[in-house]
């Protein structure tokens, strides 16, 4: 690795952007291949497909969430052996952690496909969704796994010092999603079947890309056999998943969250009130991934700085991205506020009015969410790569799951219809003044005194 944007001995804020900009445009370009899917869904297909693809999001989020729970726990853990100087420990954890995620994969994938009609069920589709639902999940869960592989690359990627192959990759998936959208849904007219086929095949070109890493002169990990691995233990594994157990929660907890969000709306406003929840998430998506970008691009910084004993850095990166969190939500807010027409109608038909009433409706209260949200991402992440794993799930369960959850049980009973949609900004509000409670209490340099007693 060039020195200069060594974690350890570069400049705080060359090194810190030399990882984000890069992790932030892959994020970006992930959520345009997502947004222009939603955007050929809503115009090519309907409102209604629109739904259904959101009525799947609770069974991706499991998908992820075992990622992120793995790749970014063993990710810290491998960006720690790094700073110490311990490079067969790092290849170790790497090598577990792909084989874990892979198995985890395969089986959720596996018990989804038998049971798809319960899954879907279960999931709260309509009977005028169910068709939709299943012809989209079928193809999604089926190509699964490999996303899953891709995306535990794409973390160690980083970790090993090239964010900029990890962005290729995802700007690639991007490319080939939205030419694949245009094609199948466009111009074949394959309808939802073709939105899923586009993202199952661009799922598959982050792993080809990213595995070409491991042939490569700079990469400094090492896949070990699966026998080598086994002979080591699996007690590292159980450690990174203990460590990036917030970070499932949280995924996990959006799943959870969706499917309730999905039921309220569908219970009070109908197929077109969970068609604007649709909408607005797609708009979150944006907002959040950048934020994500940013956290993950912290994560190589801070643990490696953690290996190496030097908190005065850690506290520099994680100033650095917390303030840029700030700065992604302010502009989105700004958008939400002034330009929501403008962004609900890229993705619906004309004469899908009720739809956009109830989404208009959604953002005038929603906006605020974005001012706390990258900043609690943010510092979730900061916690797993102290490996402080209980703060970390405390911040993710807080934002994500426990105060959603308890804001759609009693706002609604004060607010009506717009008590489900501040459930959330209220929830990142208190999350963010929990955090910063959490922050005061726990600093690095004192963890690294604890540490070294």
């Amino acid at each position: 690795m060039n020195r200069k944007f060594d974690p350890i001995t570069g400049d705080v804020i060359p090194v810190f952007f030399h990882y984000a900009i890069p992790s932030v445009v892959g994020m970006l370009a992930v959520t345009s291949a997502v947004v222009i899917d939603g955007i050929f869904i809503g115009n090519f297909v309907g409102a209604k497909a629109l739904a259904a693809v959101n009525i799947s999001i609770p069974v991706f989020a499991l998908f992820t969430a075992v990622v992120i729970m793995l790749a970014v726990g063993g990710s810290v853990m491998c960006g720690k052996f790094i700073g110490e100087g311990k490079p067969q420990l790092a290849s170790f954890i790497f090598s577990k952690s792909l084989y874990a995620t892979l198995v985890i994969a395969l089986l959720i994938s596996a018990i989804c496909l038998l049971f798809l009609d319960g899954v879907v069920t279960m999931l709260g589709a309509t009977d005028e969704l169910h068709s939709l639902v299943s012809d989209y999940m079928r193809i999604i869960v089926f190509a699964a796994p490999l996303l899953v592989l891709g995306l535990t690359l794409d973390y160690f990627v980083r970790v090993d010092g090239q964010p900029l192959l990890a962005s290729a990759a995802l700007v690639a998936f991007a490319l080939i999603n939205i030419s694949l959208d245009w094609l199948f849904i466009v111009r074949l007219g394959w309808g939802i079947k073709g939105a899923a086929w586009a993202t199952a095949i661009a799922d598959g070109s982050i792993f080809f890309i990213l595995v070409s890493h491991w042939f490569s002169s700079r990469c400094n990990l090492k896949h070990l056999s699966l026998w080598a691995c086994h002979k080591d233990g699996w007690g590292d594994v159980f450690r990174a998943a203990y460590n990036g157990f917030s970070e499932f929660t949280d995924e996990m907890s959006i799943g959870l969250v969706t499917l309730l969000f999905n039921w309220v709306m569908v219970t009070r406003l109908g197929v077109e009130g969970v068609a604007a929840f649709t909408i607005v998430n797609y708009m979150l998506f944006i907002g959040l991934e950048v934020c994500y970008g940013i956290s993950e691009s912290l994560q190589p910084a801070v643990s490696k700085n953690l290996g190496a004993r030097q908190p005065k850095r850690i506290v520099q990166f994680t100033l650095t991205a917390v303030l840029s969190s700030f700065a992604v939500g302010l502009l989105v807010s700004v958008l939400f506020l002034f330009l929501p027409e403008t962004l609900i109608s890229m993705f619906l038909l004309e004469g899908e009015d009720r739809t956009v009433e109830i989404a208009l409706a959604f953002i005038a209260v929603f906006w605020p969410a974005f001012l706390f949200n990258g900043m609690n991402i943010t510092l979730a992440s900061y916690f797993t790569a102290l490996h402080k794993p209980l703060q970390s799930a405390a911040i993710a369960v807080s934002r994500s799951l426990a105060l959603p959850v308890l804001g759609l049980l009693i706002w609604p009973l004060w607010f009506g219809d717009q008590g489900i949609y501040i459930a959330i900004p209220v929830a990142e509000g208190l999350t963010f003044i929990g955090a910063l409670i959490l922050v005061m209490r726990n600093q690095p340099g004192s963890i690294i005194q604890r540490a070294n007693s």
